[in-house]
Order: C-alpha cells, then structure tokens, then sequence
C-alpha cells in the first residue's frame, strides 16, 4: 500500500511556502518557470498535484497531459524527505496512473552536467526512464533566459517521428513556442 498521496490543486488552492523554497533550490532559474505561474496556467492539460505523506505536503508534481504523451515539467520532493524512497513512489504512482498508450515523459540534465544531475539521471534510470537518443532543447521560461539542452526521458524507446511530435507537443502546450 502506498504511503504517498496526490491532491489534484486548484487556482484557488494555497501551497506551503517550503515547497517553494525547495523549488527554486532545486532547479537553476533557466529551468525554472516563475512559481505563480505553476498555479495560474489553466486548462484541462495542466496539472498540479500536491504530494502528500501522512497529512504533510512534500513535495509537488506538475505534469500536463499532451496528445502525444504524459509529460512532467517537474517532480519535487523536500529535501527533509529525500533520502526515503519516497520520490521513487511518487514516479511510480504516476506511471500508473499514466494511460499505456502513451509515454510518460520528462526533461533531465544531459550527463556531465553536475553531481546532481547524474544522480537524477541514475535515480530516473531506476525506474525506467531513459533518455531519448535525440536533441532536444528546452525553451526559455522568460525574455534573457537560454534554451537550455537537456534529455528528453521516457519510459519505453521513442521512434524518431514519435520523439518530434512529443517535443512538438511540449514545446507548443508547454511552453508556446510554435514550430
């Protein structure tokens, strides 16, 4: 039986102020999208769950469900609640709840880039997520930000055709950068 639970969060809904600091901790400001705008984005394809253990927020998911694929733009964990298995529970519970006919992907570091991200990229690798042998780069989340190059994750091999329409997707639904 699973320890963690996901709470679906609405524009309304307020998040604990450490999970935002653990945020911006966590990724570097070029791949970091402002954390109003986490909450503000509306739709039916983005989502917010707040990750849950025993009553006690620790930790966030942000995903968004694409045509082609069911992406995560970011998994947090606190760093309080690191350590425990507890992040590999949350990729798990939401692998499952990802239709199989469609990809469950993320975005990761590219190898060499730092200490911490080769620990994602082996943490990720565990769970069955590989980067794509393709280029891919993330657009910027703001004027004077840089694309940045990352992998492109996913939980099965992805046909070349398959790869550009997902990164096609995200670039558009995600970020709105248009082909």
């Amino acid at each position: 039986m699973s320890t963690i639970q996901l709470q679906l969060l609405g524009l309304d809904d307020r998040t604990p102020e450490h999970l935002r600091a653990a945020y911006e901790a966590a990724f570097p400001p070029e791949e970091r999208r402002p954390w109003e705008e986490l909450f503000a984005l509306e739709g039916s394809r983005h989502h917010v769950c707040l990750v849950q253990q025993a009553g006690q927020a620790i930790g966030l998911a942000v995903g968004w469900d694409l045509p082609s694929a069911r992406y995560y733009e970011y998994l947090l964990i606190a760093p309080a609640y690191r350590g425990q298995g507890l992040g590999a529970e949350v990729v798990r519970l939401l692998q499952e709840l990802n239709e199989a006919t469609r990809p469950f992907v993320l975005e990761c570091e590219p190898r060499g880039y730092s200490p911490e991200a080769e620990r994602r990229l082996a943490f990720y690798a565990r769970l069955g997520l590989d980067p794509q042998p393709y280029d891919y780069v993330q657009p910027p989340y703001g004027e004077g930000l840089p694309w940045v190059p990352l992998h492109l994750l996913s939980d099965r091999s992805l046909e070349l055709e398959t790869y550009e329409q997902i990164r096609r997707d995200i670039h558009q639904y995600v970020y709105k950068v248009m082909p």
